[in-house]
């Protein structure tokens, strides 16, 4: 009989309950709203109703006179006090080979607004329910400007323009593979297929909506903003070295429980900046919240991908060429994940699981006068991988072959692995043609007729769906910074950059460390969101497990390593004595 250690049945492969349920399920989590409160301030943010608009004049006059209203800031005020912008990383070119240009970020709008929602002017005040009244009080007189909400209308000649600099709205553009050859191919190729694709514009709705608390720490006059961010540590530098000008060392960034987060919760929102502004202008605790409407017009929405993709293919269905061209959308600021998405980590995967090579993608980024885009639930590889499924089966369709057949003809085989896709990517292994094998097996593929005609008889319609999806994870940042410690009591420590919101982190990073170190779970504690304590790259592009858990596994063995020169130390012995 094989009989394990105790903690190996909680070891990383093996079942166990969530450690995190509990608390989390029983009302003991850390979210934003179970803070105590200690007499805080409630901040109100004024949004523009129009898309495009100048600010002729803001009157706060009478909101002002309202009881209980603390402070009232606008754009000019936080331009009067030189508070920055949030950058935008500024990697790509334009179509002419000039650097891209973007609109300056501003935590107010100044002078101009650019899309409905944006933030015009905040109120302070005693409750949240006057600073409400209070910004409901404040009268701006606009002067309305033409719009352009659609990213293809927004490449036409006369389009409203989103920013002076970019008269023709492009923000960046990319391309890959060869144009002639591809058009070559298809001039003379037996079977070709087009479609018109759109990923429509989305709105994240996590559980707890998005909410901010600042104070200034009287032992130490450091700046705490407690978020939910996903990057804690980028959130502090930006909020620090950018907006507020000032030593990173001197705010503290602090993450409690994310009630979701799907990548809307990736970076520094202008109400974040506000908070913070205001706690160190007015030495006072300030408190923000996040309603729906703000989170529907003031958060980061996602996808907004528009396609013409095409195949040129044999009599066998065999692609010989493959075309894209997209156009993706950034709103009318660029977050800092709004070209990277469309530009890079879509065409990354668009050919997906298929041996694709002669390929020409043509991608432009475009301004509208939109909320901004940013990451969202993969981020561009579900888009991408959507156009290329979806040519498949109209390939299918149009030549009158089975959809797995004309997968088939052109899965990546094992003996070309590891194989180098059309732009670079490499795939180490997968058995492609062997998985959709079990899967329609599994699924019972050739039962689907009779199915069908006995969901007729009951007045019911049936259907079914092929594709096959490929990820890619890590976010262009393979390497994460966690650091391990065991404690005088008995107990192990990790702290980690990497943040959880609903992934089960705790759970699994426990599980490696009891693994490795072979020590109960309960005898481990996973600190996670604290700028003082780790300072990660954070949890975005579908990384937490991969490269943060590699983290751990690294520092698990570390530790171990350490243990056993101590060890030997002690017990005055070889290092590969001790077991």
């Amino acid at each position: 009989m094989n009989i394990l250690p105790n903690n190996m049945r909680f070891g990383a492969g093996q079942p166990v309950k969530r450690l995190e349920d509990q608390r989390l399920l029983t009302g003991k989590g850390q979210f934003i709203d179970d803070r105590p409160d200690d007499g805080a301030l409630w901040l109100c943010v004024l949004r523009s109703p129009h898309a495009h608009a100048k600010i002729l004049s803001i009157d706060t006059a009478a909101a002002r006179e309202i009881a209980g209203v603390q402070a009232i800031y606008t754009g000019a005020d936080l331009v009067a006090d030189d508070v920055g912008t949030i950058p935008t990383l500024a990697i790509f070119k334009r179509p002419d080979g000039k650097p891209m240009t973007v609109p300056p970020r501003r935590l107010l709008a100044h002078e101009v607004v650019r899309y409905t929602g944006e933030a015009v002017a905040a109120v302070v005040a005693t409750s949240r329910v006057i600073a409400q009244e209070a910004a409901e009080a404040i009268v701006v007189d606009y002067e309305v400007l033409p719009a352009v909400t659609d990213p293809v209308q927004a490449l036409e000649p006369g389009a409203p323009v989103v920013w002076a600099e970019a008269p023709d709205n492009i923000v960046a553009a990319m391309s890959y593979g060869d144009a002639a050859k591809v058009e070559e191919a298809f001039a003379s190729a037996p079977h070709k297929v087009s479609l018109d694709i759109v990923s429509q514009r989305l709105v994240p709705s996590a559980m707890e909506p998005r909410s901010t608390i600042a104070e200034i720490e009287k032992k130490t006059g450091r700046l705490l903003l407690y978020v939910q961010s996903q990057t804690p540590a980028s959130t502090r530098d930006v909020l620090a070295e950018a907006v507020l000008k000032r030593p990173k060392e001197s705010v503290r960034v602090l993450v409690g429980d994310i009630g979701g987060g799907f990548g809307q919760k990736t970076n520094l929102y202008p109400e974040d900046g506000i908070v913070a502004y205001a706690a160190t202008k007015l030495a006072k605790k300030i408190r923000w919240r996040a309603e729906r409407t703000d989170e529907f017009v003031g958060g980061t929405h996602g996808r907004d991908l528009t396609s013409t993709a095409e195949f040129a293919l044999d009599a066998k269905g065999k692609v010989l060429a493959y075309r894209v061209r997209s156009i993706g959308a950034t709103g009318a600021y660029s977050s800092g994940a709004a070209n990277i998405i469309p530009l890079v980590l879509g065409p990354f995967v668009q050919t997906g699981v298929y041996d694709l090579p002669l390929v020409h993608f043509e991608v432009k980024t475009v301004m509208t006068h939109t909320a901004p885009v940013g990451a969202y639930r993969g981020a561009g590889r579900p888009e991408a991988v959507f156009i290329v499924e979806r040519l498949f089966d109209t390939a299918a369709r149009q030549i009158g072959i089975d959809p797995r057949t004309i997968r088939k003809a052109n899965y990546i085989k094992p003996a070309q692995l590891p194989y180098t896709n059309a732009v670079g990517q490499v795939y180490d292994s997968g058995a492609f043609a062997h998985m959709l094998e079990r899967a329609s097996k599994l699924a019972d593929w050739d039962g689907f007729n009779a199915r069908k005609r006995e969901a007729k008889k009951r007045g019911m319609l049936y259907g079914r769906g092929l594709t096959s999806y490929i990820e890619w994870t890590g976010g262009r940042a393979h390497t994460e910074k966690v650091s391990l410690h065991a404690t005088s009591e008995g107990r192990v420590i990790l702290h980690s950059g990497t943040m959880a919101m609903g992934q089960g982190l705790q759970t699994t990073y426990t599980q490696m460390i009891s693994d490795t170190l072979g020590i109960p779970l309960d005898k481990i504690d996973v600190v996670q969101g604290d700028t003082d304590l780790a300072t990660g790259f954070g949890s975005v592009g579908s990384r937490s497990l991969f490269v943060g858990g590699t983290a751990v596994a690294v520092s698990s063995n570390d530790l171990m390593t350490k243990a056993r020169e101590k060890a030997s130390n002690l017990l005055e012995t070889a290092v590969e004595d001790i077991e």
